[in-house]
C-alpha cells in the first residue's frame, strides 16, 4: 500500500520539488495551495511524472479552512503519513524595520507561519497516530537571530519553532515524528524560469548563497526516512 503525503503551501520552490521527490519514491501526493489555476498546473507536471496527485484549496491566512483540506484529503488519500507544513507567510512585503512593522502585517505572519501550522497539525494526528507517521515543518535562522529587517518573519518564526518542540514532546508516546528545518534564506527555485519569475521577494533581493529548493527536498525526504534529529538546518550550497 503506497505510503501518503500531504504539503500545505505546495508552492513552486520547495513545494513542488518535495512533491516530485516523496511521488518519485512512490508516495501519494497531497497539494495544498490557494489558487486554483496554478495548483491545477501543478498536479498536471507531477501527473505527466507518473505521480499520483490529490488536491485542495486553501488558504493560510484561514487556519479553520486549511484543516478542513487537510481532512479532506486524508479522507480521499485513505490516510496521512508525512504532513509537511511549508507556508512562508508574505515575503514580498515582510522585509521592514521593526519600527515600522504593523500589527496587522504581524498578524497575518503569525496566521500563516503558527495558527494554520498547529490547525493543520491537529487535522493530521488522527491519521499520524493510525501511520506513526511524521510532521515536518520549515521556518527560517531568523527565528533565533535578529538580522536586519526581519522582525516580522523572525517572531511568528520563533513561535513556530517553540511549537514545533511542544508538538515533538507530546506527540512522541504515539510515534508521531516532529521535525523543524530552518532554511538559511528563501529558497532558489530549480528552474530559471520560474525563479526570475517570482514576486513572492522584495525588490533588489540578491544574495551572493542561497538554499536551492531541490536539495531542500531531498534533505526532507531523508530526515523522514531517518527520524534521528528534530532540528535540521538547511545552509546555502551555492555561490551565484
Amino acid at each position: 500500500m503506497k505510503k501518503s503525503i500531504i504539503i500545505v503551501g505546495a508552492g513552486p520552490g520547495v513545494g513542488m520539488e518535495t512533491a516530485r521527490k516523496f511521488g518519485k519514491q512512490n508516495y501519494k501526493v497531497g497539494l495544498i495551495r490557494r489558487g486554483k489555476e496554478n495548483l491545477a498546473i501543478m498536479e498536471e507536471e507531477l501527473a505527466q511524472e507518473g505521480i499520483e496527485t490529490f488536491s485542495a484549496t486553501a488558504d493560510a491566512s484561514d487556519p479553520k479552512e486549511i484543516s478542513e483540506a487537510v481532512q479532506a484529503l486524508g479522507e480521499k488519500m485513505a490516510g496521512i503519513d508525512v504532513l509537511f507544513y511549508n507556508v512562508p507567510g508574505p515575503l514580498g512585503k515582510a522585509y521592514v524595520p521593526v519600527t515600522e512593522v504593523s500589527t496587522e502585517l504581524l498578524t497575518e505572519f503569525l496566521t500563516m507561519r503558527v495558527l494554520s501550522a498547529l490547525s493543520s497539525a491537529q487535522a493530521a494526528i488522527p491519521y499520524l497516530k493510525a501511520s506513526k507517521g511524521s510532521l515536518l515543518f520549515t521556518s527560517g535562522q531568523s527565528d533565533r537571530s535578529p538580522f536586519p529587517y526581519t522582525a516580522a518573519i523572525g517572531a511568528p518564526q520563533a513561535a513556530l519553532r517553540l511549537l514545533a518542540e511542544h508538538l515533538r514532546d507530546e506527540l512522541k508516546p504515539d510515534d508521531i515524528f516532529v521535525g523543524y528545518l530552518p532554511l538559511d534564506n528563501p529558497p532558489l527555485y530549480s528552474d530559471p524560469a520560474k525563479e526570475k519569475e517570482r514576486t513572492d521577494l522584495p525588490e533588489g533581493f540578491a544574495l551572493k548563497e542561497r538554499v536551492i529548493a531541490e536539495n531542500v527536498a531531498e534533505i526532507i525526504f531523508n530526515l523522514n526516512r531517518d527520524r534521528d534529529v528534530f532540528e535540521k538546518p538547511v545552509k546555502a550550497t551555492t555561490n551565484l
